[in-house]
C-alpha cells in the first residue's frame, strides 16, 4: 500500500472519528422535540413559578410549547385540569380545591404549592377599633379563594352575640378581584379586608391602612397557591408532565436564588409589589395534609373525609 493511500485512509478515519466526537458532545445539549400543551394560569401570586419559567425561558428549554391563557378568577380551570382538557393550571387556591372536591382529591396531582404565615383583617376607618366593631359591616375577601366560607364558620364566634340577627347586625362578605382589593377601602365598598399572605404584608406596609387583628382564622403556616395537574395527565402524558415539572423546579430554584428579580416579575403580573412567598415542589406533601386536616377538624369547610394520598402519585 502506497504512503499516499495510507495517508488518505488515516485522513478518512480521523474525519469519521471527529464527526462521531462532535455528535457525542452535541447530544447532551440537543433540544428535545417540542410538546404542545394546554395550560391556564390565575392572576395570583401563586402563579409566580409559571411566570418565572415563562420569562426565563425554562419551558422552552425543556421543550414545552403553549399558548398563554391567563384568567383573573377561577372558572372552569380546576375541572378542566382534572378531566385532562388542560395539562396543568397554576395559581389555584388550595382551600378552593378542598371546597370544590369536598376533600376528595384523588384525581388531583400537586406540582408545587406556596405557603405563608397567618392571616389578618385590615381596615382604614378609624372608628373600627376591634373585631366587635365589624358587626353589621362589609368584609372584602379575595374572590379566587373560598375564604368567605371559612369566615362564615369562624367570625360569628368572635363577634358579640346578638339575640336579633338582623341585616343591621349581620356581617356581609364581598368577593373582590385583585385590582379591587387596592381601592375597596378607599371607595367604602367594604369596611374591612380579610387577607392572607402575601397580600396581608402588602397592606401592612401601606400608609393609612391598619391591621385590626392578626391570626384571625389561622396561626402558623397556610398553604395558599398551587400548581396542579391530574391523574389523567400523569398517566397518559408522562413526558409532557415530566418536562413541566422540570421547568417549574428550575423556576422555584431561580426564585430562591434571585428573590428581588422574582419580585419584579410578580409585580408585572399582579400590579402590586408583594413579598415573595415560599414555594415548594410537591414531593413531600406532609405540610399540605396537615393544613387540610386542620380545616377539616375545625369544620372551616364542609369536609367529611379527606383523600389526599394520591397528590404525588404517578398513576
Amino acid at each position: 500500500m502506497s504512503l499516499r493511500t495510507q495517508n488518505l485512509i488515516f485522513t478518512i478515519i480521523n474525519l469519521f472519528l471527529a464527526g462521531v466526537l462532535v455528535y457525542i458532545i452535541a447530544q447532551p445539549g440537543k433540544r428535545a422535540k417540542e410538546i404542545e400543551v394546554k395550560i391556564a394560569t390565575v392572576r395570583d401570586a401563586g402563579s409566580l413559578p409559571f411566570w418565572v419559567a415563562e420569562e426565563k425561558g425554562f419551558f422552552k428549554e425543556v421543550g414545552i410549547k403553549y399558548k398563554p391563557n391567563e384568567v383573573d378568577k377561577l372558572l372552569d380551570e380546576f375541572d378542566n385540569t382534572v378531566s385532562g382538557a388542560l395539562y396543568a393550571s397554576f395559581g389555584l387556591d388550595f382551600t378552593y380545591m378542598l371546597m370544590k372536591t369536598g376533600g376528595d382529591m384523588k384525581l388531583v396531582r400537586l406540582l408545587y404549592y406556596s405557603k405563608g404565615k397567618g392571616d389578618g383583617i385590615v381596615v382604614k376607618d378609624t372608628t373600627i377599633k376591634s373585631l366587635a366593631d365589624l358587626k353589621g359591616k362589609r368584609i372584602g375577601y379575595y374572590q379566587n379563594t373560598r375564604h368567605n366560607v371559612i369566615l362564615d364558620a369562624v367570625l360569628p364566634s368572635l363577634l358579640p352575640k346578638d339575640t336579633t340577627d338582623t341585616s343591621e347586625t349581620k356581617v356581609e362578605f364581598v368577593g373582590l378581584s385583585l385590582d379591587e382589593l387596592d381601592v375597596s377601602l378607599d371607595t367604602r365598598r367594604v369596611d374591612a379586608l380579610y387577607l392572607t399572605e402575601p397580600y396581608l404584608s402588602y397592606f401592612k406596609n401601606r400608609e393609612g391602612y391598619r391591621v385590626l387583628a392578626e391570626d384571625v382564622v389561622f396561626k402558623g403556616d397556610i398553604v395558599d397557591g398551587s400548581g396542579i395537574t391530574s391523574a389523567v395527565n400523569v398517566s397518559l402524558r408522562k413526558e409532557a408532565i415530566k418536562r413541566i415539572r422540570k421547568a417549574l423546579k428550575m423556576a422555584i430554584d431561580y426564585i430562591e436564588q434571585h428573590p428581588d428579580e422574582a419580585k419584579k416579575i410578580m409585580a408585572k403580573h399582579v400590579g402590586m409589589s408583594l413579598p415573595v412567598p415560599a414555594f415548594v415542589m410537591a414531593t413531600d406533601v406532609s405540610e399540605v395534609k396537615k393544613f387540610a386536616e386542620e380545616i377539616k377538624n375545625r369544620k372551616l369547610l364542609p369536609i367529611e373525609k379527606l383523600n389526599l394520598d394520591n397528590l404525588t402519585s404517578e398513576k
